[in-house]
């Protein structure tokens, strides 16, 4: 589920109002019994009760101690190479995430979604489908993250040219006779095997594309990446109208085996290079809106812009925090004891991501001294 979609599940769990209990915590995968995670998450848990019971003396906490025992009963303390875990409770649900992104154990009682660390950990991860394309076969695999999972194809997709095409080909010893000067006969033999096998190539590739457009790009609109040899990127790209498929990044190297070691190394690179790519059009889509006049870097404004959902994109400095609060009436507060403790700049990225816009969490690259966030807006200032 996306985070959207989890936003909206969790203030919906309660209406208007909170509270919201959220845990952060370090996981140790080496710890195949997982008694340091269990001990650390009941410590936090019991934590989160009595800052609760301080907090919200006239609520009850056991619909949220529920929740905790659960996911303890349930032993869903580690998942994969993951380094982090976040639980965020609601009323009725409760989510629970494992992150790469490095978190100390920290528990947040708040009367709005505490989701920074979420978004830092989800905001470049792309989900996408890995083709892997050879002139006679093709196999396809799911990855999230560093996860790759071959896709089971059904007996209809053509992933073996033979089967798709057939395999019958032209005589490799025809002829072809032509009337030459003076009435002799002039005989030009040709090999039509090349031609052919670069026709039935071209219409295996369009087999492929049409079963990518037809499975993937119309249910499902996941990105494609082609892992190809050069000369294939070049004649499939020619050819395809799925939709879906990046002109970057591209693996234009096939691995001697498609096997678990190496599609994680493929997945580790794309990785890499997907975030540099969703950086660099982040930036420029801020420059572009300053040139604009389509952004604002004062927190107060970006606030308003935000409750009046005039914010597309929130770009937050990592560890930034400004004291205020916005309550679910949408009015900023930012006198109370309770506002001063909270961090204005997650109020308004839960208001944004309410919204539809986009959040992202970076380094201090871009941000002026005193700056800790910028706003891209729909529509021009003034």
């Amino acid at each position: 589920m996306s985070l959207r979609d989890d936003l909206q599940a969790l203030v919906q769990d309660v209406g208007v109002h909170g509270p919201f209990v959220s845990l952060f915590m370090p996981v140790h995968p080496e710890d195949v019994t997982m008694e340091k995670d269990r001990t650390q998450f009941k410590s936090l848990v019991s934590q989160a009760q009595a800052d609760f019971a301080k907090k919200y003396p006239d609520a009850e906490w056991r619909p949220f101690g529920e929740k905790f025992a659960l996911i303890l009963a349930e032993r869903q303390l580690i998942s994969g190479t993951n380094t982090s875990m976040a639980v965020i409770a609601g009323a009725d649900h409760v989510y629970q995430y494992f992150m790469r992104l490095p978190l100390n154990p920290e528990v947040k009682i708040t009367e709005n979604l505490y989701v920074l660390p979420i978004i830092e950990n989800d905001q470049y991860n792309i989900n996408y489908d890995l083709l892997a394309l050879e002139k006679e076969s093709f196999k396809l695999f799911s990855v999230h993250g560093h996860d790759v999972t071959e896709v089971d194809l059904p007996k209809s997709a053509p992933t073996n040219r033979a089967d798709a095409i057939g395999t019958e080909l032209k005589n490799d010893n025809d002829m072809q006779r032509s009337t030459g000067a003076r009435g002799n006969s002039v005989f030009h033999g040709h090999d039509p095997k090349e031609e052919t096998d670069r026709a039935d190539t071209e219409r295996y590739f369009k087999m492929v594309d049409d079963w990518i457009r037809a499975n993937i790009s119309v249910p499902t609109h996941t990105p494609v990446i082609l892992m190809a040899v050069d000369e294939v990127q070049g004649e499939y790209r020619k050819i395809s109208k799925s939709g879906v498929l990046l002109d970057q990044p591209r693996i234009a190297k096939m691995p001697p085996k498609l096997n678990k070691n190496d599609l994680h190394a493929v997945a580790v690179e794309l990785e890499e290079e997907l975030r540099v790519i969703a950086k660099k059009r982040v930036q420029k889509a801020n420059d572009d809106a300053r040139s604009g006049n389509r952004a604002s870097s004062a927190v107060p404004d970006i606030a308003r812009a935000a409750i009046e959902g005039r914010v597309d994109t929130l770009i937050l400095k990592r560890g930034a925090s400004a004291p205020g609060a916005i309550g679910f009436d949408h009015l900023v507060d930012r006198e109370s004891e309770d506002a001063r403790a909270n961090n204005l700049l997650n109020d308004i990225a839960v208001v944004v991501l309410g919204y539809g816009g986009r959040v992202f969490v970076q380094g201090d690259d871009g941000f002026n001294d005193k700056e800790v966030a910028h706003a891209i807006l729909r529509g021009r200032i003034g």
